[in-house]
């Protein structure tokens, strides 16, 4: 990986520490680090307001370039540890990052700790490294902001600086197998994909009645010449370029390739764009797109697909297929997945551990959220810029200047209220974070906001079984989808109005310069005329979200440290609407 510079260097840095610091303050409780200098520190730090954190090593101090409310501080570019002495040491990165593990648990008597702490360092170093990289990269190919307003694809590789509430979002391990970079959106790939043909015998697939595979006419022809009148013995199945060189020469997979159970019919068809997952691609050429494995470790997880996940997926598709007049509006749209595709586990010629590594879940993306963005992406500026994409996106849609706090009621509109009404009427609770909603806007106005990745969809198991459409849904009564009303209820409170609605708030009030609890008073508005609404169930949850004192959110430090990536932790923050009053 080439050295990136000085610059991104910088920028990587803040960004990471920025993230670390902002999850420990979260998940230990810290909801205000301010605290008065005193006379021999003060000359010391930058501009700003100071902070102190306490830490078994000392104390942690430093200045906020600007105090959030809801934890999205800003710092400044010194910190130093104060120990019980009161002497004052400068620390670098590395000496924070090592600080603020040490203190999230006690050393244990054998050596599990210490291997916690290494791989943490190491993941974060990876994040930083690799969003140094990128930075660069974006600093060589543009030399500054690009102009005009980002399409689709762009912003989905636009998303330099990740989850601001994770400490390494930008981690890849696993990659250093054989480069990655030409398959990175932050890089502005785009790439063909591999695809194999697969014995029908040796496949397992779940469709939603009508969906197809929508491979492309060259795909198709390809796939008839190379095995002329087998043809119809076989289906094919889109692979990541990646994932194909590293398994196809597996020792377990070469004798399928020998015996003709699956034939690789090579790289080729439409160009494939990665989006901000990275596993996920879009063909413009077809409209389809493809949830992909990757034998990658991305954040904290492998980016495979399991059997369970994938029908868990067509759980949920089958059910908002089902519900599609009740669930969706011109306002809110859900992007569908129509089936999956992958090796049979019980097969004897396989491996049952490799069918994760096979399955594609199929994603064809509707003609009008092409022209809709990753809200992941325009809450974050341009490298180097301070305004988010969103507030550009919004001047040019209207020509001008708009009324940001108008616009953030009308968006309201758009998510939260669909997002309550779908929960209480249908008991279907959405994954609605920031990188899994897309935004359209209309003359700078929000017009419709699409949410997508159905395998993080759950079910009030009790609000869903007293529909008159229970029985015609399709799913088992031990389906995984299904979950005790307030763990529903959780998600829904973390998802969308802690990660979602979190994140828009801290950017608008950001660049307007004003304190987040001015939206959050209007968020409480909008809520209050909802308690008044005739539905019952409607009510009490804006009731619940206007009187909790906290609302739930992942604790995402904890959980990495803790090794709780696939069952993570969550903690209490405090109500951002009650704080405002």
């Amino acid at each position: 990986m080439r050295c990136p510079s000085y610059a991104s260097h910088l920028l990587a840095k803040e960004a990471t520490l920025r993230a670390l610091l902002n999850s420990y303050l979260r998940e230990t409780g810290c909801h205000d680090p301010r605290h008065d200098a005193s006379d021999m520190v003060a000359p010391l730090l930058d501009a700003g307001e100071p902070f102190r954190v306490t830490l078994p090593a000392g104390e942690l101090i430093g200045t906020l370039r600007a105090f959030s409310s809801s934890g999205q501080h800003r710092y400044g570019a010194a910190f130093y540890l104060c120990d019980a002495r009161g002497r004052m040491a400068p620390l670098d990165m590395q000496d924070i990052i090592q600080c603020l593990l040490e203190s999230l648990g006690a050393a244990a008597s054998d050596n599990t700790h210490e291997l916690r702490l290494w791989d943490m360092r190491d993941k974060i170093n990876n994040s930083f490294a690799r969003m140094a990289a990128h930075l660069d990269d974006f600093q060589r190919r543009h030399g500054g902001a690009p102009s005009g307003v980002p399409g689709f694809i762009a912003a989905e590789q636009s998303l330099y600086l990740g989850h601001p509430f994770h400490p390494f979002p930008k981690c890849s391990q696993g990659v250093e197998r054989r480069p990655f970079e030409d398959y990175s959106p932050e890089r502005g790939a785009r790439f063909r994909l591999r695809y194999v043909a697969v014995r029908r015998e040796l496949l397992v697939e779940e469709w939603l009645e009508g969906s197809d595979t929508g491979l492309a006419g060259t795909v198709l022809e390809a796939a008839r010449q190379r095995l002329g009148e087998r043809r119809a013995g076989y289906a094919i199945l889109p692979m990541h370029p990646w994932q194909a060189d590293y398994l196809l020469p597996q020792p377990d997979i070469r004798p399928l390739l020998e015996t003709g159970e699956i034939v690789d019919l090579g790289t080729l068809g439409p160009w494939a764009y990665p989006t901000s997952s990275v596993r996920s691609v879009w063909l413009p050429e077809t409209g389809q797109g493809y949830k992909l494995p990757l034998q990658v470790r991305i954040t904290n997880l492998i980016r495979e697909n399991t059997l369970e996940q994938s029908r868990r997926t067509l759980d949920a598709a089958r059910v908002i297929h089902r519900l599609r007049d009740e669930l969706e509006s011109d306002g809110f749209q859900v992007v569908m997945e129509t089936g999956y595709r992958t090796l049979d586990p019980a097969h004897p010629a396989l491996a049952a551990h490799r069918v994760a590594a096979f399955t594609t879940i199929y994603r064809p993306m509707p003609a009008d959220a092409q022209h809709a963005c990753v809200l992941a992406s325009l809450l974050e500026p341009y490298p180097g810029e301070t305004e988010p994409k969103l507030i550009a996106a919004i001047r040019q849609g209207a020509g001008g200047e708009v009324d940001l706090q108008r616009w953030f009621e009308a968006y309201l509109e758009i998510s939260l209220v669909p997002i309550l009404q779908i929960l209480a009427r249908t008991g279907v609770s959405f994954e609605a974070h920031l990188q899994n909603s897309l935004l359209r806007l209309e003359g700078g106005w929000p017009r419709t906001l699409y949410v997508r990745d159905l395998e993080g969809v759950s079910l009030d198991r009790e609000r869903i079984a007293e529909l008159a459409a229970w029985p015609t849904l399709g799913i088992a009564a031990d389906s995984p989808l299904l979950y005790p009303p307030e763990t529903a209820w959780r998600r829904t409170q973390y998802y969308f109005c802690v990660n979602h609605l979190g994140g828009v708030v801290n950017a608008l009030a950001d660049h307007l310069g004003v304190d987040e609890s001015r939206l959050w008073r209007r968020v409480g508005v909008r809520l209050a005329r909802l308690r008044e609404e005739e539905d019952e169930r409607l009510a009490a949850l804006a009731e619940a979200l206007l009187q909790a004192d906290h609302w739930p959110a992942k604790a995402n430090l904890l959980s990495c440290f803790r090794q709780r990536g696939a069952t993570p932790l969550f903690i209490d923050i405090v109500n951002p609407i009650k704080r405002a009053e």
